[in-house]
């Protein structure tokens, strides 16, 4: 591939460089359009006209200048775009080799497909670019017929499986091409930053892994020599390997090579492959059986079997079989070595042959090489890896499940692994749905409303775990085709823990975090609604807006979520904000009245929590028993951090604080507080004012401390109906601070 005379000017090239989406601020990215300009950079030093390279980039605001000063015409990376150029341009152009490079976020949508996203993604709605699909449209007509000898793509971009309440949010992938191939002496090289499920590295405003590659090709092209792609890929593994060593980085590349005449090769760092297991002689029976029915898929279609291969190394963690087409043998002996290797092998197959349906004896033997398993590798990974975030209170709950599923059953003792073995066995008749499906739906059921600190203690799942283990079955029912009588079986067991919960309320609550405020006291804002398990994204304000302007937007979301008296309303602040008085906010319609009137009103901040949790979930858990006697009345003379904190160190059970503290010193008081743990804080607003303490006691009296929100609410209606403005409904402000109902958690869009 080394070529002295390669005429660069018959080369062209696609770059696209993602940093800046539609969602929040969490999916932008800085560092594909250094990548893209360094890629280009060393192109159009090797002689690449400007006018070959097509250039399509979201960048971030300070990165636009530098874009434009490396490529003054270069074009948004929208959709739009990158199908016109896909689609339409390349068919136009004249040459010989073709490169390709994409940088952005990319996961891993529904169905295992990479999806490399658009700029216009949102946070509930992930759109992009089916990778797969793209190589494929390299051998259709959407190339010139004749020439293009060459493409080399580069990929670097994470292929991440999302989190279990993110999955379904990401779209199924755009294809560019539905043509028939029609070019299979192209030769293509797909230089990739990660494995399937996996994650590509950011360091110092660039991808780890196109700066390795860069640095690879200028050495390779050396005095304009074509490189040799062989020697460039053994640079990036040798490379990669010594970080692995010496920096401990986990990201493992991967390059497919295609060379035109039908041999087609996958590389991947990692593991060395597994040994070949021992067979007894029903296992070698069983192994034939396996064998025949993969050769016949197999032969149905050229370049099949290099198509599975690539399927399976996304799944597989040990190196594929060395030969370029794997035998049918050779695929089934790689299997083997991988636990849920042969059920794994079989979803490969039927994956490549949609309309040929795998032989029934292949099942039975994969059953017979690996007993009752039937999930994917991937598959029961993520389901282990869920049932380790229970504790052996809710393994319990599972394996309670079970038995009401089939009274009678023999499980282990709780522990991930050997429990989802176990269910996994409990095998049904063909085409039912698998009793470790229904036990799974039915301990999802019977999640909390909302996330308690008893929950470990009564054996119910977690909600967060209870949705991922719902979006992880509901993905296994698809693949095996009893989607719909998952669904069924998901309605009964609702209903059945709905029945089951009716005795108590449905915890109803609208959560607005208020963000910092910017010049002019202008600020951002979020809104959320939840009920029980269920959340909802109300509204997502980017661009900073006046006080007025939120109260108005918070005015409109709650006539259309939230319920007078029942839901409670949360503001999540920053703790220099904690004094704003936000119950006393206006609804408008169909009158004038407090927010305070109409719902129980509370602040909330996360400052200074996460280093002393423990103290402040201990404090929470005496909430529940205690009366508001147990509020301990803070000296009003303590006004400094110190002396606060030493003396709230030394009440460790105090399950929150009543402050009469001057608002000129409260600052402190409240820093401390939060420090320490304190769950309930109830002061005053006003300034400085005579009597702040009986009007305190006047809220407190002998209620359960549980009962505060409300009472408070009761006594803010009171202040409205009396028009005194000296009310102490008026200014009594409560901050109640639930640990275990925290916001809902962000995606993590860390790494591209």
């Amino acid at each position: 591939m080394t070529e002295a005379g390669h005429d660069w000017r018959r080369t062209h090239a696609v770059i696209v460089a993602v940093e800046q989406y539609r969602g929040s601020d969490d999916w932008t990215l800085d560092g594909p359009v250094k990548d893209a300009i360094g890629m280009r950079s060393w192109l159009t030093g090797l002689g690449v006209p400007p006018a070959n390279i097509r250039l399509l980039a979201s960048p971030k605001e300070e990165n636009r200048a530098a874009l434009a000063d490396a490529d003054p015409g270069y074009r948004a990376a929208d959709s739009g775009t990158v199908r016109q150029v896909f689609m339409d341009e390349l068919r136009r152009i004249d040459g010989d080799w073709l490169w390709i490079y994409w940088a952005g976020h990319g996961v891993q949508a529904p169905g295992g497909r990479w999806s490399l996203l658009y700029p216009e993604t949102r946070d509930t709605d992930m759109r992009g670019l089916n990778a797969h699909n793209l190589m494929s449209l390299l051998r259709t007509e959407h190339l010139p017929r004749r020439g293009v000898d060459r493409v080399t793509v580069v990929t670097d971009a994470c292929w991440r499986a999302l989190p279990a309440h993110a999955h379904e949010l990401a779209a199924t992938p755009e294809d560019l091409t539905r043509h028939r191939e029609i070019n299979h002496a192209r030769e293509i090289s797909w230089m990739r930053a990660c494995q399937s499920g996996a994650v590509a590295k950011n360091q110092q405003g660039a991808g780890v892994f196109t700066a390795v590659l860069l640095e690879q090709l200028a050495a390779a092209s050396d005095g304009g020599t074509a490189p040799d792609l062989g020697r460039v890929w053994q640079g990036v593994q040798d490379e990669f390997l010594r970080r692995h060593g010496e920096e401990g980085l986990r990201q493992y590349p991967t390059v497919h090579l295609s060379d035109g005449r039908g041999n087609d090769s996958e590389t991947t760092l990692g593991p060395p492959a597994a040994p070949r297991p021992s067979l007894d002689e029903r296992g070698w029976r069983a192994r034939g059986t396996l064998a025949a029915a993969a050769a016949g898929l197999l032969a149905a279609e050229p370049g099949r079997a290099a198509r599975v291969l690539v399927r399976l190394s996304e799944e597989f963690t040990a190196a594929p079989p060395a030969t370029t087409s794997p035998s049918a043998e050779e695929l089934v002996d790689w299997a083997l070595g991988e636990h849920h290797g042969t059920a794994t092998l079989l979803a490969a197959l039927a994956g490549e042959a949609p309309g040929e349906p795998v032989p029934a004896p292949a099942h039975a033997a994969s059953l017979v090489l690996q007993p009752g398993r039937w999930l994917l590798r991937t598959e029961y990974d993520g389901l282990v890896g869920l049932l380790d975030g229970l504790t052996p209170r809710q393994l319990d709950g599972l394996a309670d499940a079970a038995r009401a599923e089939l009274p009678g059953v023999w499980l282990p003792p709780p522990a991930p692994a050997p429990l989802a073995d176990a269910l996994e066995e409990l095998l049904c008749a063909p085409h039912q749905l698998p009793q470790l499906l229904r036990t799974v739906e039915r301990f999802a059921a019977g999640a909390e409303p909302e996330p308690r600190a008893e929950t470990a203690e009564t054996g119910t799942a977690p909600v967060e775990t209870a949705q991922a283990l719902r979006a992880w079955s509901l993905g296994c029912a698809v693949r095996i085709g009893l989607e719909g009588a998952l669904r069924d079986r998901r309605a009964e067991a609702e209903e059945r823990a709905a029945a089951a919960r009716s005795a108590g309320p449905v915890d109803e609550r609208v959560q607005i975090r208020l963000h910092p405020p910017g010049p002019g006291q202008r600020r951002a804002y979020e809104v959320w609604a939840r009920r029980g398990d269920r959340v909802d994204s109300l509204a997502k304000v980017d661009t900073p807006a006046p006080l007025e302007e939120i109260q108005r937007g918070v005015d409109e979301l709650l006539r259309g979520c939230a319920r007078s008296q029942e839901t409670v309303v949360e503001f999540f602040v920053a703790a220099a904000d904690l004094e704003l008085d936000v119950h006393c906010w206006q609804l408008t319609t169909p009158f004038a009245r407090s927010l305070g009137t109409d719902f129980p009103v509370v602040v909330r901040c996360s400052e200074f929590r996460a280093e002393q949790r423990h103290l402040w979930l201990r404090r929470w858990r005496a909430v529940e028993a205690a009366s508001t006697d147990d509020l301990y009345r803070l000296p009003a003379h303590l006004v400094r951090s110190t002396n606060v904190y030493g003396d709230l160190q030394a009440r460790e059970d105090v399950p929150g604080v009543v402050l009469t503290t001057p608002a000129r010193a409260r600052a402190e008081v409240f820093t401390a507080c939060l420090f320490g743990g304190v769950p309930v804080l109830v002061w005053h607003g006003a300034p400085e004012r005579a009597g702040a303490e009986a009007e305190l006691e006047a809220l407190l009296g002998t209620e359960k401390l549980r009962s505060l929100p409300q009472q408070l609410r009761k006594l803010r209606s009171a202040s409205d109906a009396d028009a005194d403005p000296d009310h102490p409904g008026r200014h009594l402000a409560l901050l109640w601070d639930d640990p275990h109902r925290p916001l809902p958690g962000p995606l993590d869009l860390s790494a591209p």
